[in-house]
């Protein structure tokens, strides 16, 4: 296991690292905590840390909490795990950084996406049959069912794939907030988290929100109203 630091420093010699400075961590509620409908939730492993408002969408198949994917795919989305070569026609895998193929495992159904000059093209792979990590000391073979329709899954468009957690479209609906500071674990040693969620009957805070988008807003069927976000 790598020995690894979140002081934010840059090796074992004398040094002055500021950091922005803020009125503090950001609040989720502008209502009280106590009568918004709160639910103890799982979240998959592999994405880290993930912050206090993220929005997260339902794996289609474990019913683990994975985050929402946004409708912009450049936003380096957390739940995207990046292609690190081209996926030909006829593809039946992805290679992804090793780290991020623990994102997903055996058995979850895979998307891929890529641009298409600013409107995604959007493909379900069908489940996961195989994840090689063994291989390549840096990269992850992720095998799965269904076939690239096509040979533009590249780099160049950005290719990328998330596990799957909503019917159609992007295939990921946004269904909770996450209501804490939680940490799902990252590499072979990722594990998940316990958390608690946040479903409705609550006003947040539009600022603490990440991952969020009007796709978001209509999945849970909120409203804006300046700087909050109503969950009825």
């Amino acid at each position: 296991m790598a020995i690894t630091t979140r002081a934010g420093l840059g090796g074992d010699i004398p040094q002055m690292n500021r950091g922005p400075e803020g009125l503090g961590i950001k609040p989720l509620f502008h209502s009280v905590r106590d009568i918004a409908l709160v639910l103890d939730k799982t979240v998959q492993p592999g994405f880290g840390v993930l912050r206090t408002g993220t929005m997260l969408a339902r794996n289609s198949v474990t019913g683990k909490l994975v985050p929402y994917i946004t409708d912009d795919h450049t936003d380096g989305n957390i739940g995207r795990s990046y292609a690190v070569s081209d996926i030909g026609n006829g593809a039946v895998a992805v290679n992804l950084r090793k780290e991020d193929s623990y994102k997903m495992a055996v058995g979850d159904n895979l998307i891929l996406v890529r641009d298409n000059a600013g409107s995604p093209e959007y493909h379900d792979c069908g489940a996961i049959v195989s994840i090689d990590r063994d291989t390549s000391p840096v990269l992850a073979v992720v095998t799965f069912t269904t076939a690239a329709p096509n040979a533009d899954f590249t780099g160049a468009n950005g290719a990328n794939c998330y596990v799957k957690s909503g019917d159609s479209g992007k295939f990921s609906t946004c269904v909770y907030v996450l209501d804490k500071d939680i940490d799902t674990g990252s590499g072979v040693d990722a594990k998940g988290a316990n958390t608690s969620v946040v479903l409705n009957n609550a006003i947040l805070y539009l600022a603490t929100l990440v991952n969020y988008d009007a796709s978001a807003l209509s999945d849970l069927g909120a409203m804006e109203d300046g700087r909050f976000l109503i969950l009825k």
